[in-house]
């Protein structure tokens, strides 16, 4: 998938100290088939993610009091929301993650392109799960995440330096983009599930993009409460060629940011009118004129056998395998890479929905061709479903 700039210099009109772009000279790759999203006032709007997560609309508006969400696709991919024409946010877009709980005892889901937080624990005999994402928060010991609960991180970690915490990652240019990582579970009678990570959308116009107050942009993790295993931010993109507004952009995680947080990204030509708040006002958020929406090859890693199940690219839902009593531990993983260069390390990384998750190293030479592959040596715990899971590092 290519869609890139269509012209080969950009040129700015210098008046009074204002500028204006040509902003016929761009094209983000809409073909305006999906038509005009229009969120009304005092209503919430809600959008199935097509397959491939993009949205193909000829201009959005969401008006004062109106949210526009987004059910997660099969892939769980990001949501790209791309216009021929003006993006006009004076509501709300939201891409948060989701709280995890105990009645019933479960993770929270990431939001759209994020990551779920982990099960929880069952008094003494069954321990909490890690939560899933490259920066997964690991399992705790007890309800109040200052005693080790897990937080998720994506961009720095806000609180409590401690080994439950996840580590940071991402790109600032948020190309690849991707969405927050979840909390890791606690222990309890029940106890609670993780906070779900903050989703990841990219929000691109061929002509502008304006989100005065009280308009805003939500990508936070889920909020459990302060210090509860929350996920970590996700990732927002603005891309066109003039940025402007002072509204709001967040992808702080949960109420009190006390896990990782995530990462913003304004792309631009004019920003002669960019006054937008940015929370948490971190060095996560950068500004610049990167002014493509997609690569033009996307790299790619995609698990294609665990623990000796073929799995088709592509196939949408998580690779999770269940080994009954009396099986045998020691199994393989396949990784296949395709669109890198050189020696890629990974991580194949093994979470149980109890117990702590397992990370093994490996690397794939792309000097074997491309697609390129690599077989990892894994042990899977017996009798739990374990989710499987592979990043770059």
């Amino acid at each position: 998938m290519c869609r890139r700039l269509v012209f080969a210099s950009v040129a700015l009109a210098l008046a009074g100290g204002s500028s204006s772009v040509r902003a016929d000279l761009f094209d983000f790759g809409s073909d305006g088939s999906f038509g005009a999203i229009v969120v009304l006032s005092g209503s919430t709007f809600t959008l199935n993610l097509p397959p491939d997560g993009i949205f193909n609309a000829t201009t959005v508006t969401v008006a004062s009091g109106g949210t526009l969400k987004f059910n997660r696709n099969a892939l769980n991919t990001p949501v790209y929301l791309l216009a021929t024409g003006d993006v006009l946010i004076q509501g709300t877009i939201d891409v948060s993650g989701s709280v995890g709980t105990s009645n019933p005892p479960v993770g929270g889901r990431g939001g759209p392109g994020g990551f779920d937080g982990g099960m929880p624990g069952f008094g003494p005999g069954v321990s909490p799960g890690a939560g899933h994402g490259p920066g997964a928060g690991l399992g705790g010991l007890n309800q109040n995440a200052i005693g080790g609960a897990g937080l998720a991180a994506y961009g720095p970690v806000n609180c409590c330096d401690r080994a439950t915490n996840g580590h940071e990652y991402g790109s600032p240019s948020l190309i690849p983009l991707l969405g927050g990582s979840g909390g890791g579970g606690t222990a309890g009678q029940p106890g609670i599930g993780g906070m779900g990570g903050g989703g990841a959308i990219l929000i691109a116009s061929n002509t502008r993009v304006d989100i005065p107050s009280p308009g805003r942009v939500l990508a936070n993790g889920g909020n459990g409460g302060c210090n509860v295993n929350e996920g970590s931010g996700g990732a927002i993109r603005l891309l066109a060629p003039v940025v402007a507004g002072n509204g709001l952009i967040q992808v702080g995680s949960g109420n009190c940011n006390t896990g990782g947080f995530g990462r913003i990204r304004v792309d631009s030509i004019d920003r002669s009118a960019l006054q937008l708040a940015f929370s948490p006002n971190t060095s996560t958020t950068s500004v610049g004129s990167t002014m493509f929406a997609f690569p033009d090859a996307v790299p790619t890693l995609a698990i294609i056998q665990a623990a000796g199940q073929a799995i088709p690219e592509g196939t949408p839902d998580p690779v999770t395998v269940l080994l009954p009593f009396g099986s045998t531990s020691s199994r393989t993983v396949t990784v296949r890479a395709r669109h890198f260069t050189g020696i890629v390390p990974i991580d194949v990384v093994l979470t149980p929905d109890n117990g702590d998750r397992t990370v093994y190293p490996a690397e794939i030479n792309m000097g074997q061709g491309d697609p390129a592959q690599v077989i990892v040596n894994v042990e899977v715990p017996i009798n739990s479903a374990t989710r499987v899971e592979v990043w770059t590092r």
